[in-house]
């Protein structure tokens, strides 16, 4: 995996926050910061991969299933590194949804079924995914994926 080997900010952690429009050409900004990450705690290809496909797939589905595209509402990013891995929470404003409810799309009975193959990325990809749906109708979805030591 990837070795972050730069030193962390004095703090400990770097924070980044980025707020779209429901617009899915708008993602294009959401995929520099995270090369940018990459590039700045000098992560590996596979790492930068996995980041890229699991947060722009988040990001997706919280402009399109999440706020429906309503141009009123927001898409907000809020990525953390440190020395030990980065975390990136993305919060839609829409009506919610259960994870749960999204089908395997592995399993043979829904191999067909073009939806739930982006959980099924995210869920693969990083160490942890997690979903809450907030009170205020929006859906926070929590990515994190821990760094190697790249002397390991």
């Amino acid at each position: 995996m990837g070795g972050a080997s730069t030193t962390p900010p004095p703090n400990g952690t770097d924070s980044i926050r980025l707020i779209i429009g429901s617009r899915l050409e708008l993602l294009s900004m959401v995929h520099a910061v995270v090369g940018q990450i990459c590039q700045q705690y000098e992560l590996d290809e596979s790492t930068e991969t996995a980041l890229l496909v699991a947060v722009i797939e988040a990001g997706t589905n919280a402009i399109q299933h999440g706020n429906c595209f309503a141009a009123d509402k927001i898409v907000a990013f809020e990525f953390r590194v440190d020395a030990r891995g980065i975390e990136v929470e993305i919060d839609d404003y829409g009506r919610g949804f259960d994870p749960n409810m999204v089908g395997n799309p592995t399993d043979a009975s829904a191999l067909l079924n073009p939806h739930g193959r982006g959980l099924h990325l995210m869920r693969e990809l990083m160490d942890e995914v997690n979903f809450d749906v907030r009170e205020d109708n929006g859906t926070r979805v929590r990515l994190k994926k821990s760094f190697v030591s790249a002397a390991r």
